[in-house]
């Protein structure tokens, strides 16, 4: 889609390690959402518009899909067959939070996050050619 750009630059303003954030993208490439390209001006790149990305497609890529699916207490067993004090309203607000990830874009969420957003926040330069949303 764009210039790539290595997991060390984006991990500098980020204050987070390269390697880390290195094992982290790597997990977003077989869901095809990132894509990666080797040699001097390699690393990774957008392989779809922000447009495209849903959160809840990050999200599951990284993390699994074990959020929406266990007791939020931890309680083994809990369910709707024996259902820990707050299995109900927990399995209300899972879903709106499923709902919301599904349905948002990150070319959305990019929005909510402006560079004052990002400069209260973060140490953050976007400079062009990176596929960073905003």
């Amino acid at each position: 889609m764009g210039k790539a750009v290595s997991a060390g630059d984006l991990a500098k303003p980020l204050n987070c390690p390269a390697a880390y954030l290195s094992q982290t993208l790597a997990k977003l490439v077989p869901h095809g959402i990132l894509s990666t390209r080797r040699g001097l001006n390699g690393g990774v790149y957008l392989k779809k518009e922000p447009s495209q990305i849903t959160i809840i497609e990050v999200v599951e890529a990284i993390d699994g899909t074990d959020f929406f699916e266990r007791c939020i207490l931890g309680i083994p067993g809990c369910g709707h067959i024996e259902p820990c004090p707050f299995h109900e309203n927990w399995a209300k607000m899972r879903e709106e939070i499923r709902n919301w990830l599904a349905n948002t874009t990150f070319e959305e969420a990019s929005g909510e996050m402006t560079d004052n957003w990002f400069n209260l926040r973060l140490k953050f330069e976007r400079r062009s050619g990176y596929n960073v949303p905003g």
